[in-house]
């Protein structure tokens, strides 16, 4: 099990990528989307800005645990920038999935479904 408390804000957003698009693609998937409009979905959610905008929108009513890992990942030393996004995008792209992990790993995957019915 990945202990949250000594794992790097980029471990943590490494395993939040992959949880957010799953969980992204679950929802879609439900919802009865087509194959094309599944792609289409994911790819709008699934992606730096719209990661960093949804940040925002939810920061402030975070746990202060929660707070602190976004901050630690944030923070991390991330070396290479994609170029369809700005380094803050970016950053608060990859603190953002460090929430998403740290969450699953607390069992709080209902909180993330209430993430993503806040981005579409």
């Amino acid at each position: 099990m990945v202990n949250v408390k000594e794992s790097s804000g980029l471990v943590l957003a490494y395993l939040g990528d992959a949880i957010w698009e799953l969980k992204v693609r679950e929802y879609a998937i439900e919802k009865g989307y087509n194959i094309r409009n599944l792609n289409k979905l994911v790819k709008t959610m699934v992606n730096a800005k719209a990661q960093s905008r949804l940040l925002k929108e939810i920061f402030e009513d975070l746990s202060e645990n929660a707070k602190m890992i976004v901050k630690r990942a944030k923070n991390s030393n991330i070396k290479t920038f994609p170029k369809s996004c700005t380094i803050t995008e970016y950053r608060e792209s990859t603190a953002f999935e460090a929430l998403v992990a740290f969450l699953y790993l607390e069992g709080n995957t209902e909180q993330i479904q209430d993430f993503i019915k806040k981005c579409k």
